[in-house]
């Protein structure tokens, strides 16, 4: 079995702040190691159920948080920035994905850090219809590659959001739980450890199981982009194909989901161009 893991930070062991979670920060230290931390329990649960082929996506910022060195043999790592399917980058032909240190959808209560793609940039996104965050977008795009999502772990607000759009068949772990955007109620690292292995665990045997979901949408794929501000929108409105919806709201049409990703990560790198 081959199992894809994508790691964020935000959804980690003990991180609450984002100056955890911001390289050049001086508390991002203690971000990059609480990181580290779940991606090693996680790891010693796929040891522990005899899965050897695995291979991780550093997805969270620049993308080079992971210390190449701390990995254990076998393990292979797909690191920096840009990648074609970013947070999902190389999940093809992969038995199942699971998503680690994940955060809840912007505008989410109760959720630790939570944002979509881009705090300072994004409002929300809808995929045919559907208001979804990271987790939405790159199961997704993990269903449109026949991909099923096993596992995924964060704050309980993430856990639920992915429970809501995959079903009861997802394994999640709560490794805390929000109070607010920047507190919650931690467990010790020791604790979440015992956790996150043992679900790791019960996620591949699931998955072995054929009992992983998948969530597969219906072309044409139509995604409503909504920045924060409009000077955001001005600039993304250069990416081809965007469809100027309102003040804020660029909409893209395709009926290949890889290409609305595309479109979503053009869009983002213009608007980021825009400080005013």
């Amino acid at each position: 079995m081959k199992i894809y893991v994508s790691l964020d930070m935000e959804g980690a062991t003990g991180i609450v702040s984002p100056e955890q979670v911001r390289p050049n920060s001086p508390e991002y230290p203690f971000g990059r190691a609480m990181q580290a931390h779940d991606l090693e329990a996680v790891l010693k649960g796929l040891e522990e159920e005899g899965v050897r082929d695995i291979l991780v996506n550093d997805s969270h910022w620049d993308m080079t948080n992971l210390d190449l060195r701390d990995l254990p043999p076998g393990v292979r790592l797909i690191s920096g920035y840009p990648k074609p399917l970013s947070m999902v980058e190389g999940v093809q032909g992969c038995d199942a994905a699971f998503f680690l240190c994940t955060h809840a959808m912007a505008g989410t209560e109760k959720a630790v850090l939570d944002h979509t793609l881009s705090g300072s940039t994004v409002y929300e996104i809808r995929l045919n219809g559907m208001r979804v965050g990271e987790t939405g977008i790159n199961a997704a795009l993990c269903g449109f590659l026949g991909v099923p999502v096993a596992l995924v772990t964060g704050d309980l607000a993430a856990c639920w959001e992915a429970e809501s759009l995959l079903g009861e068949g997802l394994v999640t772990c709560g490794v805390k739980e929000g109070h607010g955007r920047h507190s919650a109620e931690l467990l010790s690292p020791s604790e979440t450890a015992a956790l996150l292995r043992e679900a790791a665990r019960k996620a591949v045997q699931k998955a072995s199981e054929g009992l992983s979901p998948k969530l597969v949408l219906q072309a044409p794929f139509v995604m409503d982009l909504t920045f924060q501000r409009t000077i955001l929108a001005d600039a993304a409105a250069f990416a081809p194909g965007s469809y100027r919806l309102s003040g804020r709201t660029l909409r893209y049409e395709s009926s290949d989901l890889l290409d609305v990703r595309r479109w979503l990560c053009a869009a983002l790198d213009l608007a980021a161009h825009e400080r005013s």
